[in-house]
Formats: C-alpha cells, structure tokens, sequence
C-alpha cells in the first residue's frame, strides 16, 4: 500500500515511466465507460494515456494500470467485489461544478494548472467541503431516502432528477456542436421560408407589359 504522506506520488510503476496528471486519468475515465468502444479499444486507449510508451509485457502493463488509476487500490474503499450500480459523479457532466468547485475551495483552476498528479488531484476531490455545489450534488444522487422525512425525501428526489446523470449511450454534445446545430436550423428555417416567398412570387399572376 503506497502511503501518500510518506511515499508520495510516483511517477513511475515498477521502474516504468508514467504520465501522471490528471487530465490522462480523466481521459482513461471516458474511455472505458464508451459505449462505441470495444473493450481492446478501450484498453489500449487507457494504456496509450498511461504509458508514453507502452510495456512489451501486456500484464504488467495492465497491472499498472489498475495499481495508478484506483490509487494503489485507494478507490475501493474497502468495498471489493459489490458492484457499484450508480455513479455520484461524472467527470463529462459535472465538469463545470468540479471546476467551480476545486477553483473555490483550493485556487486551482482545472483548466489551466500546468500539472496536477491524479492521486492528489484525487484526494483534493475527495476533500471538497460538504456545501460546495459538486459534494451537494453528489449527495443528492446518492442520499438513502427511505428514512427521511417527507419535505426532505421530496426535495432530494426533485434535485436527483434535476441532476440527473445520462446514461451511456447518450452522447453529450459540446458548445461548439450546439451552436452549429443552431446555426443549421437557422439556416434551414431561412431556406424554407425563401423558397416559399418564390414559389408565391412564381406563381402569382403576371401584369401585361
């Protein structure tokens, strides 16, 4: 078990060299929850972020995989073997919120910090304070509401679906494709409508000249 207050972060496993921020364990994150994926798709997109050069020795490489992504086997919370049904989180969707809220509490901002580890990245997450947004939302998602009061159990199952994460298979689209996708309508409602005015104009009775 590595002891992050006295091992600190590695940057390597087993001697080989690793690429430790976090924006490659987030990518690793996406890609093996794609649905378009096939599993030895996923895993070489995951060793590929991992390692700038990938092992000759697949299972050590694998290995290493599994050891650097759960943090040393950090993520499973003594829970081994129960199957997690639900998700608190995705790094997609709650982009924003994780950003607000790692820049509001720590002074990070996400998207421009020039590196930041994933196991400290990791362990700054797990450290949000209870009242940002992301720690709320998570909460909300996951909240046992069977033995809560009426008013409380209404109000967390309206933000649960309020928050509610996409299943896979439902591909978000990004700012860039919501505005071409606006911009198409536009232009089709345009087209539709200028073809209309020439059809009337085409088909209206001409004067003598």
């Amino acid at each position: 078990m590595n002891i992050l207050l006295l091992n600190g972060l590695p940057e390597d496993y087993e001697g080989i060299p690793i690429s430790a921020d976090f924006r490659n364990m987030i990518q690793v994150d996406l890609a093996m929850r794609d649905t378009e994926l096939s599993d030895t798709e996923k895993l070489f997109a995951a060793l590929t972020l991992l390692y700038p050069d990938i092992p000759g020795d697949t299972d050590a490489a694998v290995k290493g995989l599994a050891w650097f992504f759960t943090r040393d086997g950090a993520e499973d919370n003594g829970d081994k073997g129960k199957k997690q049904e639900k998700r608190s989180f995705d790094f997609e969707q709650d982009a924003e919120r994780l950003y607000a809220a790692f820049y509001s509490t720590y002074g990070i901002s996400l998207t421009t910090v020039d590196f930041l580890h994933w196991w400290e990245f990791m362990a700054l997450f797990e450290g949000l304070p209870d009242d940002t947004l992301m720690k709320r939302v998570m909460y909300w998602r996951m909240a046992d509401v069977s033995k809560m009061s009426k008013e409380e159990k209404k109000h967390v199952l309206q933000m649960r679906k309020l928050f509610e994460l996409k299943q896979p298979g439902k591909k978000l689209m990004s700012l860039e494709e919501v505005n071409q996708q606006t911009l198409d309508r536009v232009a089709a409602r345009f087209a539709a409508a200028e073809k209309a005015v020439q059809q009337k104009h085409d088909t209206s009775p001409q004067g003598d000249f």
